[in-house]
């Protein structure tokens, strides 16, 4: 089964994704529902190989959710010409527009919220730890760091649960996303 752990984020490189996981990913940006039997049939292996591989259905999605988001926060960080806190920020802030605006995850969280919710942000999923770790990641090579009392790891997932809170609110609460209020109060946090 793939590790619930994180590794180090490398921004430097587009990540590599796993075959399968790249056959789900596809699934998803159909905006289709991701199909265990059909990724099974797809990777040429059975059923139970997969389950074995990857765990449940949540998993392989968050896999996937995980892979969009590697990717974006990779292509976002080379692309920033900016420094220190406001290139971390400048990251999120993209970040939190695309997730928003993703007509695949969109689709996701209309069509199953309770499951988007739970892989997007249950502590138990791949998605929120490895978004805590990898804006750890983020926040150190910025040097950026908010109050000096407050480890980078529990500074990172603050920030994260805030994301979620301000992506997810018209799920959450019935309130329009407001990826604005998000991104002045992350500047201030790590400021």
């Amino acid at each position: 089964m793939l590790s619930h752990a994180a590794t180090k984020v490398d921004l430097t490189t587009e990540p590599e994704v796993d075959p399968v996981v790249a056959h789900a990913l596809r699934q998803f940006l159909r905006e289709s529902r991701v199909d265990m039997g059909e990724l099974a049939a797809a990777a040429g292996i059975g059923r139970a190989t997969l389950y074995r591989r990857f765990g449940d259905r949540d998993r392989v999605l968050g896999e996937v959710l995980w892979a969009i988001t590697h990717r974006a926060w990779a292509r976002l960080w080379r692309a920033s010409r900016r420094r220190g806190v406001d290139r971390v920020v400048a990251v999120l802030d993209q970040a939190m527009r695309d997730t928003v605006a993703s007509p695949a995850l969109r689709a996701l969280l209309e069509r199953d919220p309770e499951t988007a919710l739970r892989v997007l942000t249950s502590r138990q999923g791949v998605v929120q730890h490895r978004l805590v770790s990898g804006l750890a990641d983020l926040i150190g090579a910025a040097k950026a760091g908010g109050p000096d009392d407050i480890p980078a790891a529990k500074l990172a997932y603050a920030v994260v649960r805030l994301a979620e809170s301000f992506c997810y609110s018209d799920v959450i609460t019935g309130a329009p996303p407001d990826i604005d209020a998000a991104t002045d109060i992350i500047r201030k946090l790590l400021a």
